[in-house]
């Protein structure tokens, strides 16, 4: 189908609205900006919508939006967030009586498609900012360094806009999954979870150990070690195997069922398995690439 769209634009006159041509190297080698501004839109302002191919971040600022996408209808308030796929049908517009100010941005290039995926990965394409002062939160300060950019361009700023959108794309997930968090937050029993797999991941370390060790039920320790650490105690303990396994593939003349007894895994064939779903290489190949190099 062929990209059309409907729009009625009555945002205020000191609005911003900046629409570039990528070149055929940043299409290439960056994530780019296809459009990017901030609007102070009043009623009966309406974008409607289908088949572009360009992904659409807004954030609200103040005031209220209503987006319909993928067959939901959503109420867009101060705080919120929503990224979607301009290949999809969409409707956004105005609905509270005061303007609905917004920073906005479409994109593309690079990993786009890969962020978006990640981003609606719990069935979400829009999140509220927990956040406080939206005009100190870093969504909203990333896209105010990207429409400076594009005020007075030159030969730097595609790649200076890239930096900022792959950072952008960052702040979103950690935002949405509140992994915005500062090392002083995470509670002292994930960090001597943490330390005591670091120190015995070769042996059997299970959930109900776990348990007993921390004394918490091990979903609560699953929860919290996934939020804090990036991934659940076993898959930790199993990064941690591997690495340890990829350091003697490389460096020791160890066999490989050696190896796979060093760093706790009995069943060598097991092993084998598991690396290569891991890494992608059996540990022979592995171990062939890296001496190889």
């Amino acid at each position: 189908m062929d990209y059309w769209e409907k729009a009625n634009h009555s945002w205020s006159t000191d609005s911003l609205r900046y629409i570039n041509t990528s070149t055929k190297k940043e299409r290439e080698l960056f994530y780019y900006i296809q459009e990017i501004g901030y609007f102070k839109a009043s009623k009966p302002y309406f974008t409607e919508r289908e088949n572009l191919p360009s992904y659409l971040i807004k954030f609200t600022l103040s005031g209220k939006g209503e987006l319909f996408y993928q067959g939901k209808r959503t109420i867009i308030e101060a705080g919120d967030v929503f990224f979607i796929d301009c290949k999809e049908y969409q409707h956004y517009k105005t609905i509270s009586h005061e303007p609905w100010e917004m920073d906005w941005i479409h994109i593309y290039g690079s990993n786009s498609r890969a962020f978006y995926e990640e981003f609606i990965k719990n069935g979400s394409n829009t999140f509220r900012t927990t956040q406080k002062g939206l005009v100190q939160n870093p969504i909203h300060l990333i896209i105010q360094d990207l429409l400076m950019l594009q005020q007075e361009p030159n030969a730097k700023t595609a790649f200076q806009s890239s930096i900022f959108i792959h950072q952008l794309l960052n702040e979103l997930l950690l935002q949405k999954y509140r992994q915005d968090f500062s090392s002083t937050d995470i509670p002292d029993y994930v960090l001597a979870m943490r330390a005591l797999i670091d120190d015995e991941f070769r042996q059997p370390i299970t959930l109900e150990r776990l348990e007993e060790t921390f004394h918490r039920n091990k979903y609560q320790l699953v929860k919290a070690f996934s939020k804090y650490i990036g991934a659940p105690p076993i898959d930790y303990q199993i990064s941690k195997r591997i690495s340890y396994a990829k350091d003697l593939l490389r460096y020791s003349k160890m066999s490989i069922k050696e190896i796979s007894m060093a760093i706790g895994i009995d069943n060598t064939a097991y092993f084998s398995r598991l690396f290569k779903s891991k890494v992608g290489l059996s540990p022979s190949d592995y171990r062939q690439t890296e001496n190889g190099r």
